[in-house]
This record gives C-alpha cells, structure tokens and sequence, in this order.
C-alpha cells in the first residue's frame, strides 16, 4: 500500500475536524448541545492532564467563585472547583494543541453558521471528590459576550460509577447526563443552557472549561 504524502495526510486530518465541527454543531441544532468523543488526540489530553496535575502540586490552582468582576462571589456550597486561566500566549505545547483546535473550531462555526464569535477563554477546572457545581447558567446579568459553552474533559478511564456527570437541563426537554470522559467535548449555548456538574464518588475530576465571545 502507498504511503499518503504530506499534502494527502493534511486533507485527511481537516476532514477528520470537519467532521468532528459538524457533529458538535448538528447536535446544538437537533438537541440544543453537541457531544463529540475524542475531540482530541489521547497524548494531548493526557498532557493536559499532566498540566492539571502540576498545578495543583505546585498550588497554583485557586478556588472559584462565580459572577464577573462587577458581582464576584465564592461559595463552596455553590461551586467548589479550583481553576487556573489559559494564556493565549502559552508556550506549553499540550495548551498550544488545544488553543489552535478551539480556534480552527471558531473559524468553521464563523464560516458555516455565521455566528460572529470574536474571541475566547478557557481554563482548567478541578473537582476534587465530593466537590461539585449547581445549577446555573454561564452567560452574567450585566455582561453578554458569552455565547458557547464549551468543555473538553481530561479523566482517564472514567466509570458511571465514579459519578460527576454533567446535567444539561433543556427547556422543555428531560434532563441530559453526560460523563466526564477523556477526550469529549460538549457545546451548549452560555445563555440558555442551565447545566449542573455532579459529584464525584472516587476521585478528581479534571476539564477544560471554555466560553466563544463575540
């Protein structure tokens, strides 16, 4: 069999995304999230996950809270996850794959759904066991730029039974749960969706979580 040449494995690669963009988007459309497993390669999410893991040796992990700046609140009882932002101008490699994949994802949901999104945020999030979010909704009172909601999740052999679902709750739709597994990436719209992160029974969980701006 022939070797592909360069030009061949690139066509192969942006079809592999295209697909992989259509399958997030068509799932906002029909169900109101999209749901794609293995969004990203495995040695990226297990660099991520690495990333996490550093972060919080190291204790540069924070404590949460939720609002904006003009309405800023920490509350265990609310939300108890530890995050860190992502720098735009990373040098880290394992970030890097992950900010030119979300930026590559902006450009085709520009071009095919002209969704005008201008810029994005993104940073690691850590439950530990036990810990959880309520439910909410991304998008603040006195600030819109939050259009998508997106997660990318970095669990390695994820069980239904260590728990820590996402719930999804549609209007007029039941509830959706979906597991934090390794490599899948969720979208939902910030200013629409009410979600919920559940508890873990046996042990951190660990995500990206990220929001397109226009």
């Amino acid at each position: 069999m022939r070797a592909m040449n360069n030009k061949e494995i690139q066509e192969q690669n942006e079809l592999k995304e295209s697909i992989q963009f259509e399958r997030l988007i068509q799932g906002l459309i029909d169900n109101e999230y999209g749901c794609c497993d293995d969004f990203i390669l495995p040695e990226i999410v297990a660099g991520l996950y690495a990333n996490v893991q550093h972060l919080n040796e190291t204790e540069s992990l924070k404590p949460s809270g939720f609002g904006n700046k003009l309405d800023f609140k920490k509350d265990s009882a609310v939300r108890g996850d530890k995050i860190n932002w992502i720098e735009e101008e990373t040098t880290n490699q394992f970030e890097m794959s992950y900010l030119t994949k979300i930026e590559k994802f902006i450009l085709y949901l520009n071009k095919t759904c002209f969704t005008a999104i201008k810029s994005y945020e993104s940073h690691y999030s850590s439950y530990e066991k036990n810990s959880f979010y309520k439910r909410h909704l991304d998008q603040f009172k006195n600030e819109k730029g939050r259009k998508y909601s997106i997660v990318l999740y970095l669990n390695k052999d994820w069980k239904i039974t260590d728990g820590g679902l996402l719930s999804l709750y549609p209007k007029m739709k039941e509830q959706i749960d979906i597991s934090p597994l390794g490599g899948r990436m969720v979208l939902f719209r910030s200013d629409e969706m009410e979600h919920e992160v559940n508890p873990s029974f046996t042990r951190e969980r660990n995500s990206i979580a990220g929001w397109l701006k226009n």
